[in-house]
């Protein structure tokens, strides 16, 4: 017996960004992700990433790769503390970023510097 599939009836697919294993939905990262995601594949929808780019994508280039898994590794460290980041964008297009407690109570103003001596594990 002979399998065929239908080659006409299979959608194409799209490799996005894998969810970090480390990384939860309910927080600042997961949420973050999760918008770029939803940007994506709308963005997909409207032909504007599958006009440049025919072939399906296998993830992200591996320095990508490894900068999200940093940030993935911030995040549960954080959230085994107790703690989490909050990002805020002021009206003349300034970053702020907040430490603050699952409660959303402010610790620290940390600013973009903080964030990424963060990021690269210096302590604030």
């Amino acid at each position: 017996m002979e399998a065929r599939l239908n080659n006409s009836r299979i959608a194409p697919t799209y490799a996005c960004i894998p969810w970090p294993a480390t990384a939860s939905r309910t927080t600042a990262f997961g949420a973050t992700l999760a918008r770029a995601r939803r940007t994506a594949r709308a963005k997909r929808a409207q032909g504007v990433l599958a006009s440049r780019r025919r072939v399906p994508l296998d993830g992200p280039p591996p320095e990508v790769q490894r900068e999200l898994d940093a940030a993935a590794h911030v995040s549960q460290m954080l959230a085994a503390q107790g703690k989490e980041l909050r990002f805020a964008t002021s009206a003349d297009g300034r970053v702020s970023v907040e430490l603050t407690d699952t409660a959303g109570h402010s610790l620290d103003m940390i600013g973009p510097s903080g964030l990424f001596r963060l990021l690269s594990q210096q302590p604030l």
